[in-house]
């Protein structure tokens, strides 16, 4: 795994205000991705993300940021291997499905089919990336995780976007 350089704490002279800063970011669209693999059991385990981008073309290197207590960050460093599902437009009610804590079996009524490495493709996303785990960086109460991409499936179409709490779109 690659070693995470940190430049220390820089001092701030007024305290931090949590809200605005989740308001700052939320004021950024990203598209969405929901980031699959297998857990323990051999069971698709996943979780929707709008924290993803591209690294490196070359060698072919993209990053996910995954919550610590994510059972589908802790599925992947075991497996050392992921999908990254990036959805369509439309797609809106599968990312809520995939998203927050709670739901045993999101994979229930879903049409997946098995990447390159197993992990759950979904069907109708518009690009599937099968990824290796090539390093993780601990980054507050997330991990960076980069992935190398091995194989990908792409359809045209437009992406699911979500900005400012919500998902933008017509069906959305």
């Amino acid at each position: 795994m690659g070693q995470a350089t940190s430049f220390g704490d820089l001092a701030i002279s007024a305290p931090f205000d949590a809200p605005a800063w989740r308001a700052a970011m939320g004021a950024f669209a990203s598209g969405v991705v929901i980031v699959t693999t297998q857990g323990e059991d051999g069971q698709p385990v996943g979780t929707t993300v709008s924290a993803f981008s591209s690294v490196s073309l070359d060698p072919p290197l993209l990053l996910v940021c995954l919550d610590h207590k994510s059972r589908t960050r802790a599925a992947v460093k075991r497996s050392g291997h992921f999908c990254i599902n990036i959805l369509a437009a439309g797609q809106g009610g599968l990312a809520r499905l995939f998203a927050g804590p709670g739901a045993t079996d999101r994979f229930a009524g879903v049409a997946i089919t098995p990447g390159v490495l197993g992990d759950p493709q979904i069907t109708g996303a518009l690009a599937s990336i099968d990824c290796r785990l090539h390093s993780l960086h601990a980054a507050g109460d997330h991990d960076i995780l980069i992935g190398r991409g091995l194989n990908i499936q792409a359809t045209p179409g437009d992406p699911l976007i979500y900005s400012q709490g919500r998902f933008l779109g017509p069906e959305d």
